[in-house]
């Protein structure tokens, strides 16, 4: 029988959106995950990094071209003795570039070395450009291998999840990159676990509160590294570009390929300037490849190790909040174990502060059971379990206040403190904010209520010891310790950006009163310099003019960012992404209808997902991706 050539069509398109939100995973790694050869020196430059030196000693290389390499400098471990033999090493090659691009007649014999490691051809604008381009990259060798023996407790989860989600297995050697597979790495932009999860990309996905933080369960983080790795996917159309996108975002990326007008990866990582695209950037995908190389012939590269074991797991949804001591005695072990197997509890869970949720799935070594599981938490007693949670102390910052001495006066500990409220590393806080504290014993609950909205003034900021940190963030000797991502939207492909020619793209809930008020003007003189007339709609995706006469681009994208920022992440205390579905538009149907009634997705999530559609342009047929909510 033939289908009429409607539906023809429709079926595939319907088949391409599958295929490209499901890439296979039978093709071979060469065609998912392609290795040019003018990148081959960029890998060969991160092989030796994973393989050749360990974190006592590192290359004095160029920036850009990995294919020079100065100097293996050997470290003493000591910081800023290391730091100040860095920056010798660098100052002394600079001015040996400086010296080769003025003159190169009798040269030294270092001289001679260093212009070989560039070749006879090079130009002496070359060498100058050079000489502002010396960096350090610290050895991995030592934290690879331990990596290797560390995925061995989680790789064939990791695969599992990837192959039902028709991803391409080879993916399983991301963690390498982001975190040697350490789930306790914490990045200096504060991403977080094996997978290296921003808050605000995590949040899209996974549990993040002041109890919990499902970014350090290496079992829920990876089915959400697999939606988001699919998202990007689907978003770039290419695996180089997606695995790019990991680091750089979905946005970023999309921008690259349209100001370079390619998707090839070799032509954005030589070519493509953007503003925040640096060497992490610029080297994710180049490191991934290296790191699949080694995960996938690890005896080629190291001596033989003991891999950790895959843990069996007894597994129970608690139908109450249990404090985490009453589960402890029940199942007859330490709360460090624990606290070693379910590591998305935080803090307050395992000091007592806070009860383990209602909800929360347990994860237990079968063979620490003296029984079934059900019938040991069973036994727990009616006055160890509870319907809400422990209630929360507020505190109203005084002129004066640090996190320390509130921490102090209330007999908690700071990090307890700003991990239940947020605060950055630098635990700020400002004049009039409201603090959530948690309640022990006979303390008395201040009279302030947690929607109290605080005044702008900020109170005494205090440092803070820096948090453990796995292979990879910059540090300022300029050594790469863990090629962490940016905190930005990552998983956001809209373009918040600002063109060169001052004009914007109108993205979901920007109106034009946001506009002026991000630019200090009024909204009639956006509207005349656009020729709009009063009572005009913007319409999603148009670009508009902008005047930048009162406020920079830069402050006008933050601006604009912290909008965003704060409108996603509030939505995301709410509601994850579970999973995605496509659907095919039919006669009649509007977007703005659908995504109020049918779907209930918020149009500026819905156009995430597509964001090459435009609302008001639909045609019956056309296949849009659907992402599915759950409640957080």
């Amino acid at each position: 029988m033939r289908l009429p050539t409607a539906n023809l069509k429709l079926a595939f398109q319907y088949l391409f959106l599958c295929l490209c939100l499901f890439p296979g995973v039978a093709a071979p790694a060469d065609e998912l995950f392609p290795r040019p050869a003018a990148l081959e020196p960029d890998v060969a430059f991160w092989l030796a990094v994973y393989t050749d030196i360990d974190t006592n000693s590192g290359y004095i290389h160029d920036a850009y071209n990995l294919a020079v390499i100065y100097e293996t400098l050997e470290l003493g471990g000591q910081r800023r003795a290391d730091e100040k033999s860095i920056k010798a090493a660098k100052t002394r090659y600079a001015n040996m570039l400086e010296r080769l691009a003025s003159e190169r007649s009798n040269p030294g014999v270092e001289e001679q070395r260093v212009l070989a490691l560039w070749g006879p051809e090079t130009t002496d604008k070359e060498l100058r450009r050079a000489a502002t381009n010396l960096r350090f990259q610290r050895g991995q060798s030592d934290r690879f291998r331990e990596g290797l023996a560390r995925s061995g407790e989680w790789k064939a989860d990791i695969e599992m999840v990837f192959a039902e989600r028709n991803l391409p297995r080879h993916l399983a050697a991301l963690p390498h990159v982001e975190s040697s597979f350490n789930p306790d790495a914490y990045s200096s932009v504060g991403a977080a676990g094996i997978w290296q999860f921003t808050r605000s990309t995590g949040r899209r996905y996974l549990h993040i509160d002041y109890v919990r933080d499902e970014r350090m369960d290496p079992f829920v983080a990876t089915r959400a590294a697999a939606e988001l790795l699919a998202h990007n996917y689907q978003l770039t159309g290419t695996w180089p570009l997606a695995l790019t996108a990991y680091n750089h975002g979905t946005a970023g990326v999309r921008r690259a390929t349209r100001q370079l007008g390619t998707s090839d990866i070799t032509s954005i990582v030589r070519n493509y300037e953007g503003r925040s695209f640096g060497f992490a950037s610029r080297n994710f995908y180049v490191c991934f490849l290296a790191a699949m190389e080694i995960s996938d012939n690890p005896g080629r590269y190291f001596a033989p190790y003991e891999s950790a074991r895959v843990v069996q797991y007894s597994q129970v949804k608690l139908a109450d909040y249990l404090p985490a001591n009453a589960l402890a005695q029940a199942f007859n072990t330490d709360i460090s174990l624990l606290k070693h197997h379910n590591r998305a509890l935080l803090a307050p869970v395992w000091t007592g502060k806070k009860r383990i949720p209602q909800g929360y799935t347990l994860r237990i070594p079968q063979d620490s059971l003296a029984g079934p599981v059900d019938e040991l938490l069973a036994a727990i007693p009616p006055e160890e379990r509870f319907t809400e949670q422990t209630p929360d102390l507020f505190h109203k910052v005084a002129r004066g206040d640090t996190v320390s001495e509130i921490a102090a006066r209330y007999g908690h500990s700071t990090r307890d403190i700003a991990a239940m409220n947020g605060l950055d590393r630098r635990y700020r806080i400002r004049l009039g904010q409201v603090l959530r504290l948690p309640l022990e014993g006979s303390v008395t609950v201040a009279a302030v209520s947690p929607t109290d909205q605080p005044p702008l003034q900020e109170a005494a900021v205090e440092p803070v010891p820096e948090p453990p940190v796995a292979a990879g963030a910059e540090t300022e000797a300029g050594e790469t310790l863990l090629l962490a991502a940016a905190p930005e939207l990552l998983a956001d492909p809209s373009d918040y950006t600002v063109s060169s020619d001052n004009s914007i793209e109108v993205q979901a809930t920007e109106t034009l009163g946001h506009y002026a008020e991000w630019l200090d003007l009024r909204a009639r003189e956006l509207r005349r310099i656009n020729d709009m007339r009063y009572g005009r709609p913007l319409v999603i995706g148009d670009r508009l003019q902008l005047d930048f006469s009162r406020i920079g681009k830069d402050e006008f994208e933050r601006r604009r960012l912290t909008y965003q920022q704060e409108l996603q992440q509030n939505f995301f205390v709410t509601w994850q992404i579970r999973n995605t579905r496509s659907h095919v538009i039919a006669p009649g149907e509007s977007l703005w209808a659908l995504t109020r009634r049918e779907f209930k997705v918020p149009m500026w999530l819905l156009r995430q997902y597509n964001p090459d559609l435009d609302p008001d342009r639909l045609k019956p047929g056309m296949v849009i991706v659907i992402p599915e909510l759950g409640k957080a």
